[in-house]
Formats: structure tokens, sequence, C-alpha cells
């Protein structure tokens, strides 16, 4: 198994440094308690997180209404795109790739190098991502079967570019739009950790922290290895 996700922490990106994200250890052991215990608090979308389309659509489903054999993906594929910073990804660009997933697909894992700008370069993580326009939500809702995309930048949104960005979130998510009206959505994880992973994925295995009415959270993802 590997981890396709970052671990929570103080330093954390946030999408355009809104919110908070803090880890405060409320009992300790060194201290004299009798065990250690941490109060946590963040933003839904905090870190490797996944939206629901609740998040776009008040009427699509939040994350604690999907069955639980939701979360398991059987046909993962992964494509590579080298993306530069605050680059809106086109159909056109990424047509070609998109025609070579499988058609029995069911999770989208799009690797674009933006991840090592996590450390070297976090203002440009979060301020300068990439973006994928609606048409590639549009045309994968068309022509393919997915249950989920994922990448390696912080959010489907580009932060210049939030109007295009709220239109390709619905593209993804939404069921108001007529032309997809009655297609499945394409759940979206942003801010994935892919730098590692292979090319061939047996399956992918996305858990979510789920609350009442989730339009997203925070996940943990983990690929099983193809020997």
């Amino acid at each position: 198994m590997i981890a396709l996700h970052h671990i929570l922490s103080q330093e954390t990106p946030l999408y355009g440094g809104n919110g908070r994200l803090e880890l405060k250890q409320i009992c300790s052991i060194s201290d004299g308690d009798t065990s250690n215990s941490t109060e946590l608090s963040f933003p839904a979308h905090s870190g490797t997180h996944i939206d629901a389309p609740y998040h776009f659509d008040p009427e699509g489903l939040s994350l604690d209404r999907f069955p639980a054999d939701f979360w398991l993906c059987k046909s993962p594929f992964l494509i590579e795109y080298s993306a530069q910073p605050g680059e809106i990804i086109t159909l056109t660009s990424l047509l070609s790739l998109l025609q070579k997933i499988p058609v029995g697909t069911d999770l989208l894992l799009i690797r674009s190098g933006m991840e090592t700008l996590r450390r070297s370069d976090p203002g440009s993580y979060i301020f300068h991502g990439a973006g994928l326009v609606p048409e590639i939500g549009l045309w994968l809702r068309k022509n393919r079967k997915l249950k989920m995309i994922g990448f390696d930048w912080i959010s489907l949104t580009c932060y210049e570019n939030r109007t295009l960005g709220r239109e390709a979130h619905k593209a993804f998510l939404s069921s108001t739009i007529n032309e997809i009206k009655n297609m499945n959505p394409v759940l979206i994880i942003e801010d994935m950790k892919l730098s590692d992973a292979p090319t061939a994925l047996m399956n992918v295995l996305v858990s979510p922290l789920l609350y009442r009415q989730a339009d997203g959270s925070p996940v943990s993802v983990w690929g099983n290895i193809e020997i």
C-alpha cells in the first residue's frame, strides 16, 4: 500500500491562505496527565480533501450519503501532464490524454508536478495553482464513468480565476446543468500526494472524515500497488 495523501500539520497550505488549521495538545503525559489528547480545528477543505456534489449543488449528495462500497476504486488510471503555476488547463491541451483513459476507469489521477511547490514555494502553491476548465468535467461525464478525479495541486480552482473555477466545480459535481443532468457527478480530490505514485495501481481506497451534510472533508487515500 502507498499513501496518496498528505498528513495534516500546522504547515498544511490552505487554499488562498484562508481559514485556520490548529492541532492543539490539550493533555500531555509528560505534563502529568494520564493520557495524550489533541484538539483538532480546521476547515473541511484542508490538506488532501474531497469535494462532494453538495459543495456546489444544494440538491447534490453530501459525503455521508454515499454507500460504503463507493469509496473503493477498482480501476484507477494515472496520467501525467506538466502544469505551470497559474495555468488554466484546457480541454484541447488534455484531450489526447483523456482519450487514453480506459472506458472502465472509476478514478482518474493527474500528476502535474505542481506538488514540488508545496514545500519549495508554498506561496505559489497556495495562490498560483493550476486549474481545470469546465469543459474537461463535461467531457469526462459524457465520455467516461468516473466516480472521482484527483490531482497534485491545491484546488480545481486556480485562485486567480475563481469565477471560472466555480463553473468548473459545477461541471464536475452539479446535477443542475442540462446537458449532464442525468449523469453521475465526479467527486474531486484536491492536494494529493502523487510524486511517488506508480502508474500501475490495482485499486485505491478513499477514506473521508465523515460528518453530517459533509460538503467536503479531509481524506486518506491508499493505493494498492500492482506487483
